[in-house]
């Protein structure tokens, strides 16, 4: 439960980057490597194995309640460097994974310390080292099941992270306590003569192990390591092809290979009676091998034709269908590995294994195959997922399944030709429904043409063309900006821009295809700063050079491969205009994004008059989401400012607006608006004046919004966000479009109407102008339910009020509302 609340602290210290991400788990893990050894000491030369536990669990509890404070004094070193090392990402990389080490490397010593103490003191009175270890595996690792089910699905919303957090330090306090308590009654344990080496001697490892000796029992722990948690980061990319990627999908990922490799622990320890060691290391490796080379093919088969897929039952349904999808398809590989250290602890113990042994073999072993553990998680996203993909990645680790299956020995007496033709006759089966990569890396219509496709640590990104136009799609389902959507995305980056008289600094937070960020090479930009967390979709944004302006390489442009949170909090440079892009409010991080916080950092980051845009897509919004936002927002910029993106009904986007200061005179709004006019631009909304205040809706505080501010102890929006748009549609909270969108609008428009204008010299025209601009964004929402007489009729009324000019065209505009296809 710690580990999972940890990675929330380190993701907001060294942001959501793939690399940051890996540093913490590389520092924690590297920790508990060098634990698992110093621990096995330990335990082998204490008369009291027990004693020892306890005060290594005490230990572990203390070095991670100074976790918190050892990443507030190192925020402050990170900050201050960043910037000074953006140009050379690897060094900042570096600079991160020292703050995790120093951070969380002493926490995971502890960790890591206390397996051996505990092997050492239930070994002896006819319990083996094998039976020892697998049951304390398997209570530990099902114990870290239910604290990670609680830390991913409840305690962050129900009782903060802080307290979460405290509440797993507690449960270690208690643990270590017990253990000391424990130890005061319990026989010493027999304590090896002075002198004495802990490890037994190498003529004995052979013979105790029936036949492996301890050089091959470590080589199959290492490797059991690499493989295993190799496996973890890919199937966290496999399943985020198909799941919603919110913090419960992660969540289930991680629930199943926890409960796969506890029972599989559990498992051995009632086999341990039964098999020799050698026979059923061989078969788990067999199983294991068998289980990962057939993965794609299974995972394809379960999912096939789905680019999302879900439980068409209202919530919790979706979460359970969501297991039964892991567990169906990843179970039983993960099973056949976990099988693996288990059988290396029983192929390791001997019939009257002493507690000082047991915990120096225990304490080796549990080294080498979290230092794998290391080695895997590094390999996997770094040089395998980009070097082979994904599907060809789980072959690797099924051929390193084989490998061992092949090196280890037959026991005396016994044939291996059994076990050899089933690891051969099974890969052939698998081969023949043919080659792993030749399976789809993501799903496809049946014209669309893919010109771009990237494996990464990150995610999948891919440039798909599709009826004339282009988008980037992202681990399978979510699409980013679009070639044919550009003059609508250029809105998003004019709007903002428009609203200060002379924006010579911009930052894009989030610039996806550049086609937004390309609208600000129309203005007087001098300093335009592009924020983008994958490095995938900032190379796929060159093919869309054409419709964004060519804004990634233009002269006044600095791409910085980022988290958004991250860098506004770190950077030392302020703003005239800073823009959020449409964050997708479910995806696990994402949340921070609207935090309280990060909205704090945005205002910190502005020059005087400067304004922060925060973009906000309502169809991907139930209103408790958009409650939850529109508070947290105006707790910043209380006076805060509502402009809506175009006047769609089943699409709209909307902005929320806040300056530090007081908006800017309505005379210099309407200077810029026509110099972008006189500049060539076509969008109409932008370019007249008055069309342009169409666009302004009101006062955020005009309504009262009843809900919880997101803060980052209480990350209410991506757990309701989750939860509001898990499954099908059945289960999916109603988005804010159409007549829901236009209730909302009236509200915030009449109230703001009765009170004093924001920005000084508004005219009449201008609020004409705002009424015929909700009268098409009613026009929208009565056409997209079908009802296109009222639609028409709204339509009218917008004509009236809205400058004859804008409806000169006789020609559809689709970048502004599908309602013209009433004319």
């Amino acid at each position: 439960m710690v580990e999972t609340l940890w990675l929330r602290e380190f993701r907001l210290l060294l942001g959501a980057t793939a690399p940051a991400v890996s540093a913490t788990l590389v520092a924690f893990f590297a920790g508990q490597a060098l634990g698992a050894a110093w621990g096995g000491r330990l335990a082998a030369r204490s008369p009291r194995p027990l004693a020892v536990y306890g005060k290594l669990e005490l230990g572990a509890g203390l070095a991670a309640a100074a976790v918190p404070a050892a990443l507030w004094l190192l925020r402050g070193v990170v900050d201050d460097a960043s910037d000074a090392l953006r140009e050379w990402p690897a060094a900042l990389v570096a600079l991160r994974f020292a703050a995790a080490l120093v951070a969380a490397a002493p926490a995971g010593v502890f960790f890591g310390a206390t397996l051996p103490p505990l092997v050492a003191s239930c070994v002896g009175s006819g319990v083996s080292l094998g039976r020892a270890g697998a049951t304390l595996l398997c209570a530990n690792t099902l114990g870290a099941a239910t604290g990670a089910a609680l830390a991913s699905f409840l305690l962050p919303e129900w009782l903060g992270v802080r307290l979460g957090y405290g509440l797993g330090i507690l449960a270690l306090v208690l643990a270590g306590g017990l253990g000391w308590i424990w130890a005061g009654g319990a026989e010493p344990g027999t304590q090896p003569p002075k002198g004495a080496p802990a490890r037994p001697s190498p003529e004995r490892d052979r013979t105790a192990t029936g036949g492996l000796s301890g050089g091959a029992l470590l080589a199959l722990a290492g490797a059991s390591g690499v493989a295993v948690f190799a496996c973890q980061p890919l199937l966290v990319q496999a399943f985020a092809r198909v799941l919603n990627q919110s913090t419960y999908a992660f969540g289930v990922v991680l629930v199943t290979v926890l409960v796969a490799l506890g029972a599989a622990a559990g498992c051995v320890a009632v086999l341990a009676r039964r098999l020799d060691a050698r026979t059923l290391l061989a078969w788990a490796a067999v199983a294991a091998a068998i289980g990962w080379a057939s993965f794609p093919m299974v995972f394809v088969d379960a999912t096939e034709g789905l680019s999302y897929w879900g439980s068409e039952e209202p919530w919790p349904g979706y979460l359970w269908s969501a297991f039964g999808l892991a567990l169906r398809v990843a179970g039983l590989p993960l099973f056949a590995s976990g099988l693996l250290f288990p059988a290396l602890l029983h192929a390791a113990g001997r019939t009257n294994e002493s507690p000082a042994n047991a915990a120096a073999t225990t304490g080796r072993l549990l080294a080498v195959n979290t230092a794998g553990a290391v080695l895997g998680a590094l390999l996997a996203p770094y040089l395998l997922l980009p070097g082979l993909g994904l599907w060809l990645a789980f072959t690797a680790v099924a051929i390193l399944y084989g490998i061992a299956a092949i090196a280890i020995p037959a026991t005396a007496g016994q044939s291996r030709l059994w076990r050899d033709c089933v690891l051969g006759l099974a890969w052939m089966l698998v081969l023949s429904r043919g080659s792993p990569a030749s399976l789809p890396a993501l799903h496809l219509e049946a014209d669309d043409r893919l010109l771009f496709s990237e494996e990464t640590p990150a995610g999948l990104v891919a440039v798909v063309e599709r009826r004339g136009g282009r988008f980037i799609q992202t681990d399978n389902h979510y699409a980013l900006g679009g070639s044919a959507d550009r003059v609508h995305q250029e809105r998003q980056g004019h709007v903002p821009l428009l609203l200060h008289p002379a924006p010579k600094r911009a930052l894009f937070l989030g610039s996806a295809t550049g086609g937004s960020a390309g609208a600000a090479l129309a203005h007087p930009v001098e300093e335009l700063t592009l924020v983008e967390l994958t490095p995938g979709v900032a190379r796929a944004a060159g093919f869309f050079s054409e419709t964004n302006r060519g804004v990634y390489d233009a002269p006044p442009t600095r791409v910085v491969l980022d988290d958004a949170r991250s860098f506004l909090r770190s950077t030392g440079q302020r703003f005239d205009v800073v823009v959020a892009d449409l964050f997708v409010p479910w995806r696990a991080g994402t949340g921070s994004l609207y935090s309280e916080a990060h909205f704090r950092a945005a205002l910190e980051h502005l020059t005087e008059g400067g304004l922060f845009c925060q973009w906000l897509p309502l169809y991907q919004l139930s209103e408790p989401e958009l409650a939850i936002v529109a508070a947290t927002f105006q707790t910043v910029f209380p006076d805060a400012l509502v402009f809506r993106g175009d006047f769609y009904g089943r699409f709209p986007i909307v902005a929320l607006i806040g300056w530090r200061g007081s908006p800017p005179h309505a005379a210099s709004i309407d200077a810029r608006i026509t110099a972008l006019a006189q500049a060539g631009e076509d969008d109409r909304w932008v370019t007249h004046p008055d069309a342009f205040w169409s666009l302004y809706i009101g006062r955020l505080g005009a309504r009262t919004w009843k809900a919880p501010i997101n803060t980052d102890d209480h990350p209410h929006l991506e757990f309701v966000a989750a939860r509001s748009h898990a499954g099908g549609e059945r289960g999916k909270l109603d988005p804010i479009v159409g007549p829901a969108w236009v209730r909302i609008a009236r509200q915030l428009r009449e109230v703001s109407l009765a009170s004093p204008v924001p920005f000084p010299g508004l005219g009449e025209a201008a609020r004409r102008a705002g009424d015929g601009g909700h009268a098409l964004q009613a026009a929208g929402a009565l056409f997209s339910i079908g009802n296109h007489n009222q639609a028409g009729q709204a339509m009218a009324v917008a004509a009236e009020l809205l400058p004859q000019e804008v409806f000169a065209e006789a020609e559809a505009d689709p970048t502004a509302s599908d309602v013209w296809q009433t004319q």
